[in-house]
């Protein structure tokens, strides 16, 4: 029989890619592995993100994660546009950091990007807001951490899902130029959170990697 480490696992964006993984890792070590597409929660859309909160007020880990915004240049941008992807990538993610319970020595994880580091002119939505959630993580880690809670904010850079290959024309190219010649797989990211979690590794709390 297998023993779970965790009672409860909540993956935002757990129907493809990355949040996909790691909901199907989570499930060797977590009893519940919840996983949501944007079916279950639009997170462009506040109504939907308060009835997500009313259904699902705990849990040990959370993972947020979620699609990104369309490739425009700066002067390309509506306001429409940055108020629709503010509450999608910022605002809906600070509700659910608000509201959800996170119990004693759980974990949040943030799927980013390396945007964060090394922004993209045509990518300027995606790397401001998720550097602006970034430093909200970044200071709630301090008073997280009293109760053992570790926050971790992983950064990939590009990988083999379907937002890469909308932003990428020519993949085989695009590869090449890669220090390992290759995308990364999805798995990758599942099995670093799984061996976080798995391990009870606590101390990177407040970090990006």
């Amino acid at each position: 029989m297998t023993k779970f480490i965790y009672n409860r696992s909540l993956v935002l964006g757990g129907s493809k890619g990355i949040g996909k993984s790691i909901a199907q890792l989570l499930k060797d070590i977590s009893k519940e592995v919840f996983a949501f597409s944007s079916k279950d929660i639009d997170l462009s859309n506040l109504d939907s993100v308060d009835k997500f909160l009313k259904k699902y007020t705990f849990t040990d880990i959370l993972v947020l994660n979620g699609a990104g915004p369309p490739n425009l240049k700066f002067e390309d941008i509506s306001q429409e546009i940055w108020i629709k992807y503010f509450k999608q990538l910022f605002l809906s993610h600070c509700e659910i950091l608000k509201k959800i319970k996170i119990n004693n020595n759980g974990y949040i994880f943030y799927i980013s990007s390396s945007l964060i580091k090394e922004p993209d002119q045509n990518l300027i939505i995606s790397s401001s807001l998720r550097i602006a959630l970034s430093s909200v993580l970044k200071s709630l880690s301090i008073n997280y951490s009293k109760k053992k809670i570790s926050i971790i904010n992983i950064a990939p850079g590009p990988f083999k899902t379907d937002r890469v290959k909308d932003l990428i024309k020519d993949i085989s190219l695009y590869e090449k130029n890669l220090p390992l010649g290759m995308l990364g797989n999805p798995d990758e990211i599942g099995k670093f959170v799984k061996f976080i979690v798995k391990n009870k590794i606590k101390y990177i709390t407040g970090s990006t990697i």
